[in-house]
C-alpha cells in the first residue's frame, strides 16, 4: 500500500525548486556577463535575505566549481567572491565561463535532436540497441545480424529478395548463401549485395563505410527511384569501400578485420588512430558527450585495445597519452582539456 502523501513536504519541494530556479537564474546572468549594477546590486539584497537564499546560491554555483580540472581556466578565487571583483575581472570571468555555457547548450540542443531521431526509429525498426548495447538478431533465413551499439535495423523478406535497410549505426551480417534471392543492405542512399559472405556496414553522418570479412560483397549506389545503379565496386575479404548519400563508391582500401569486427568479441582496438577520432568512437559506447577543449593540433596518433565495459577507463588512458586530463562533470557530461 502506497504511504500518503505528506502536503507539507511537497510544498517544501515546491519552495526549493523555485529557490533553485531563481538562484540557477542569478548564475547564469553572471557567466554571461548580461546584468547591470542595478541588478547587482538587487542580487547582493537577495542573498543577504536569508540564509536559504545563500545555500541555494552556493548550490547552483557549485555546478561551476565541479570543473575542478579547470582550475587553470576557472580560478576558484574568482567564484569564491565574484561580486568583490571590477567589473573589468568580471568580464573575464564571465566570458571564460560562457564556453562552459555555449557547450552545455550543444549538449542539450543534441539531446533535443536525438529525442526526435528516436521517434522516427521506434517507428521505422524491427530491431535496435541502445547505447553501449550490442545484440544478435536471427533473420528469418537463419542469417545473422550482430548490431551493435546505438542502431537500428528494418527487416523486408520478399520473394526474389532479401532486403535490410540499416537504420542507424554498425551491424555485421553473416549471409545465408542462396544465389536465387540476393541479400542486400540498404544504407545512406548505397546498397551492399552478397550471395553468402560475411561483412559489417556502418553509416554515419550521411556516409556509409562496407568492410568484408568473408567472400565478396558489391556496392552501389541508388538511383532517384531506390533501385541500384548499373556501375557497382566489388570488395574482397579484408577490404572496404565507403560512399556518401547521391556519391558512388569508388575506391577500396585494405583493412584488418579483427580490429573492424572487435566490437562483436567485447573489446574495441585502435592502431595509430587520431586522437580525435579515437575519442569520438568510444563516445559511441557511452551515454552523454565527451567534449574535448582546446587545439588538438598537437595530439599523437593513438593505438590500443579496450573492453567495452571499460569505456571510462580507455577515456582516461587515451587522454594521459597525451598529457590531458578528464573531467567527469556527470555521467553524461565529461571534459577533456
Amino acid at each position: 500500500m502506497d504511504k500518503p502523501t505528506n502536503p507539507n513536504s511537497q510544498a517544501a519541494d515546491s519552495r526549493d525548486e523555485q529557490l533553485a530556479g531563481v538562484a540557477r537564474s542569478w548564475v547564469i546572468r553572471l557567466v554571461t556577463g548580461r546584468i547591470t549594477k542595478i541588478e547587482l546590486s538587487q542580487f547582493k539584497l537577495w542573498v543577504a535575505q536569508s540564509p536559504a537564499h545563500q545555500q541555494a546560491f552556493d548550490r547552483e554555483r557549485a555546478f561551476w566549481h565541479q570543473l575542478e580540472g579547470l582550475k587553470d581556466l576557472v580560478p576558484y578565487s574568482d567564484l569564491s567572491d565574484p561580486l568583490d571583483n571590477d567589473r573589468t575581472s568580471g568580464r573575464t570571468w564571465m566570458r571564460s565561463r560562457w564556453n562552459i555555457v555555449v557547450g552545455s547548450s550543444i549538449a542539450a540542443g543534441l539531446a533535443c535532436l536525438v529525442f526526435y531521431q528516436d521517434i522516427r526509429l521506434f517507428l521505422l525498426a524491427d530491431h535496435r540497441t541502445a547505447t553501449g548495447q550490442q545484440e544478435i538478431v536471427t533473420l528469418p533465413d537463419g542469417g545473422i545480424a550482430h548490431l551493435n551499439t546505438d542502431t537500428a535495423i528494418a527487416v523486408s523478406y520478399a520473394e526474389g529478395e532479401r532486403r535490410i535497410e540499416l537504420l542507424k549505426g554498425e551491424a555485421l551480417f553473416e549471409v545465408v548463401p542462396n544465389k536465387q534471392v540476393p541479400f542486400r543492405v540498404v544504407s545512406a542512399g548505397g546498397y551492399s549485395q552478397a550471395v553468402g559472405t560475411a561483412f559489417v556496414v556502418r553509416t554515419q553522418d550521411e556516409q556509409t563505410r562496407v568492410s568484408v570479412t568473408e567472400g565478396v560483397v558489391s556496392v552501389s549506389s541508388l538511383d532517384a527511384r531506390g533501385r541500384p545503379s548499373d556501375a557497382s565496386l566489388a570488395v574482397a575479404k579484408g577490404q572496404q569501400t565507403e560512399y556518401r548519400r547521391g556519391a558512388r563508391p569508388e575506391n577500396v582500401t585494405v583493412v584488418d578485420s579483427r580490429v573492424i569486427t572487435a566490437w562483436t568479441r567485447g573489446v574495441i582496438q585502435f592502431k595509430e588512430q587520431p586522437f580525435a577520432t579515437a575519442i569520438a568512437e568510444l563516445n559511441r559506447y557511452r551515454p552523454g558527450r565527451i567534449i574535448v577543449l582546446g587545439d588538438l593540433g598537437g595530439t599523437k596518433p593513438v593505438s590500443g585495445r579496450f573492453t567495452l565495459q571499460g569505456i571510462d577507463d580507455a577515456v582516461t588512458a587515451l587522454a594521459n597519452t597525451q598529457g590531458l586530463r578528464v573531467v567527469r562533470l556527470t555521467d553524461y557530461l565529461v571534459f577533456i582539456f
